[in-house]
């Protein structure tokens, strides 16, 4: 992400304002933007950090982290396990694993099928194991009233 560029073309849309008016006062808006720089700068920043905060609210299993290159932000999409409570303990002896499972039958079309199949495989996993992986996630979703709202003074 280019803050710089952003900054950049902020700054020239207001010195070409500040053109249309008096020399003497684009003289002064001039060096005023210049002083300014840092904060613009750091305000683009907070914009770039609320966005991924609104994000990271919404996501479960995966996180945005932001990381920065050479001054400017990145945003890195990764996993995060924190929001998925662990399954519970797995039951111990044949009787009581019988007892705590149940079943269901799901239909779905064959693309979707050979979807799921492939991913699993990609996992590393059961396509049952990626199915009920893939469940529990999403079951924990919560819907975005997570978003994050401020105000950014000026």
């Amino acid at each position: 992400m280019q803050l710089t560029q952003a900054a950049f073309r902020l700054e020239s849309a207001v010195e070409a304002q500040l053109r249309l008016g008096d020399p003497e006062l684009a003289a002064v808006g001039a060096e005023l933007l210049e002083v300014l720089r840092p904060a613009i700068k750091q305000t683009l920043l907070d914009v770039v950090e609320m966005a991924a905060q609104e994000v990271n609210g919404q996501l479960v299993g995966h996180r945005v982290d932001i990381r920065l290159i050479e001054g400017d932000p990145e945003l890195v999409v990764g996993p995060d396990d924190s929001k998925i409570p662990p399954p519970p303990p797995q039951p111990k002896g044949l009787e009581e694993a019988v007892e705590a499972l149940e079943r269901i039958t799901l239909r779905l079309p064959a693309y979707l099928k050979d979807l799921v199949a492939d991913a699993a495989e990609d996992a590393g996993a059961s396509v049952n194991t990626f199915v009920i992986d893939a469940l529990r996630s999403r079951a924990y979703e919560r819907p975005s009233s997570n978003s994050v709202k401020r105000t950014i003074d000026l």
